[in-house]
């Protein structure tokens, strides 16, 4: 899905991308999904500040149980994950910036475990690689 909407997404200056279904939650690096290196036979994504940040976040609770079965090392391109069950917020502030927090739900209390902000990048291009906490 990733490779075929893309292009739209970077053409549109989409800032990101929420999908779900993995029992588990994840968070990118704007990170190219067409382009890639290839050095020694491995396919390395390329940062891109054009590509939208895509989070995973499909942890909310289920019969299963989470996804716990994740690649090892974690990938260059995921920023953060883990497979725990959780929340989100994404506040909207005003055109130009959006907080985005999880929280894992077993802390029992509203502790953020990942968090970033957005800036539009349509109404305020900012390079945001280094806003993550």
């Amino acid at each position: 899905m990733r490779v075929m909407y893309e292009p739209l997404f970077v053409k549109y200056k989409v800032d990101v991308v929420f999908a779900g279904h993995v029992h588990a939650y994840e968070r990118s690096h704007r990170i190219s999904n067409v382009a890639y290196n290839i050095i020694n036979g491995i396919c390395i994504p390329v940062k891109n500040q054009s590509a939208p940040v895509y989070i995973t976040i499909g942890d909310g609770g289920n019969i299963e149980g989470l996804a716990t079965n994740m690649t090892e090392p974690q990938p260059a391109y995921s920023a953060y994950r883990e497979a725990s069950f959780g929340h989100a917020t994404f506040d909207i502030k005003n055109r130009t910036h959006a907080y985005y927090g999880w929280h894992r739900n077993q802390d029992g209390y509203a502790v953020t475990a990942d968090s970033m902000w957005f800036f539009n990048r349509y109404y305020h291009p900012v390079d945001d690689s280094t806003s993550a906490q």
